[in-house]
């Protein structure tokens, strides 16, 4: 299958350190050979869109009015879009879009009207109690667009130029997860030198691990148990560990027809902690995952395992929209 990516859009924060956003979006455009689209939102009269009209009001002072602000607002922003621009070198074709309103409902109106086929963002430093009861932008888009979003760390300045030699695929082996591997593979298959394949096992009793075909050696486990005290279903997580493997290799194959080396883990743990585990160990440079429209209650309390990556991996997440 054949991805389509011709148009990258990049919600700006012009407030926040964007140098990194734009350049990893740079970079995927010269990868995908697309064309990117920098859009920031005005919020700062977002406020006032719903106050009644009064038009003898008079603010005292030397404040402009407000069409003069609104003027200057947007010319400063265009300005900075621009000189983000050129951190995109010669050669690829950059807008730039200047709206008003709520940054998340602007960008999603302009992903509907708009084709894109990618989203790129940065994440800030909302405080914790914001993030949980309000959301942040990314948080919004992540969950209402059906469109991949590449998260990018944006709390500190950096001066090194993104790269792509080494990318970590989780998988659950859902069928939600195969657009990521198709991603995944369209990416490594430009640029990168290295992919690890990473499935976590968190329960080996679960059906995706046959449960009922293990064969229980109760003699080995007796014999054990005189030297050290035998783990708890053992035979389970052997077992669970050899079906993963088993899961993984027509995966791996894929990549290793697309000439990249490919290794695979297979490690027991809550799923994001050791997704994340993975990405600094190996000094990963990307993460390509699925995430999935679970909605509720219990999605907003507990999070998904690709929203826990998000806001704890050392490198950017491309979370792609599973089924």
């Amino acid at each position: 299958m054949q991805l389509q990516a011709n148009h990258i859009l990049v919600p700006v924060e012009i407030r926040e350190n964007a140098v990194p956003v734009v350049a990893w979006a740079a970079l995927l455009a010269r990868t995908l050979q697309s064309r990117l689209t920098l859009l920031h939102v005005n919020e700062s009269l977002a406020p006032l869109q719903h106050r009644p009209p009064f038009p003898d009001e008079h603010i005292p002072g030397d404040t402009p009015p407000l069409e003069e602000w609104r003027t200057t607002y947007v010319d400063n922003a265009r300005q900075e879009l621009k000189r983000l621009a050129a951190h995109c070198g010669p050669n690829l074709p950059v807008e730039i879009v200047v709206l008003e309103g709520r940054a998340h409902a602007m960008i999603l109106a302009y992903l509907e009207r708009t084709p894109c086929d990618l989203v790129v963002m940065g994440t800030h430093g909302s405080p914790w109690y914001q993030r949980l009861f309000l959301g942040s932008t990314v948080d919004t888009v992540l969950r209402a667009s059906s469109l991949p979003v590449l998260i990018v760390q944006n709390l500190a300045e950096t001066h090194q130029r993104p790269q792509l030699q080494t990318l970590l695929l989780p998988t659950d082996f859902s069928a939600g997860a195969k657009v990521s591997e198709e991603w995944a593979l369209r990416l490594a298959s430009q640029t990168a030198a290295a992919v690890l394949l990473v499935h976590a096992v968190e329960n080996p009793l679960l059906d995706l691990y046959a449960p009922d075909t293990v064969e229980i050696d109760f003699r080995k486990i007796m014999e054990e148990s005189r030297h050290h005290p035998p783990r708890s279903a053992q035979p389970f997580w052997e077992h669970a560990h050899s079906v993963a493997h088993a899961k993984l290799i027509p995966i791996q194959q894929q990549f290793l027809d697309a000439q990249l080396q490919v290794e695979l883990l297979v490690q027991e743990g809550p799923a994001a902690a050791t997704i994340v585990e993975v990405a600094e160990q190996k000094d990963v440079d990307l993460i390509v995952m699925a995430t999935y429209g679970r909605s509720g209650v219990r999605r907003f309390v507990l999070g998904s395992v690709t929203e826990k990556v998000v806001r704890t991996a050392p490198c950017p997440v491309l979370a792609v929209r599973g089924t």
